[in-house]
């Protein structure tokens, strides 16, 4: 093969790369999902359903990381725990929240 056809040849390869890398890795408005955290009532106290679109994603009735089952003392703290987990969401970091967050928060008081 001559070097003409050789450079004809890369080249076609890098248009044909480009075009890949360009239709697969393009944003769609359609496959973005809205979070929002809800402080709610529960039988324990205050827990935080996090909405995905309108639909219940996770429904957290009393607080994570603490033994036995002890809902938020307040609304204001189930929320705040709540817009964490969307927080470690968004970073794609495991949505699980720990004594340290809680603490960090200042929903658990050392």
């Amino acid at each position: 093969m001559t070097t003409k056809k050789y450079l004809i040849l890369i080249i076609t390869a890098l248009l044909a790369g480009s075009a890949v890398f360009f239709f697969v890795r393009r944003d769609h408005p359609s496959d973005k999902i809205f979070l929002k955290a809800i402080p709610v009532k529960t039988a324990y106290g205050w827990g935080y359903n996090i909405m995905a679109d309108d639909k219940i994603y996770i429904r957290q009735d009393y607080i994570p990381a603490v033994p036995g089952k002890q809902g938020f003392k307040s609304s204001r703290d189930a929320l705040l725990v709540g817009n964490r987990v969307i927080q470690k969401i968004t970073r794609n970091e495991l949505p699980a929240i720990t004594e340290k967050d809680l603490e960090e928060l200042g929903v658990l008081k050392k």
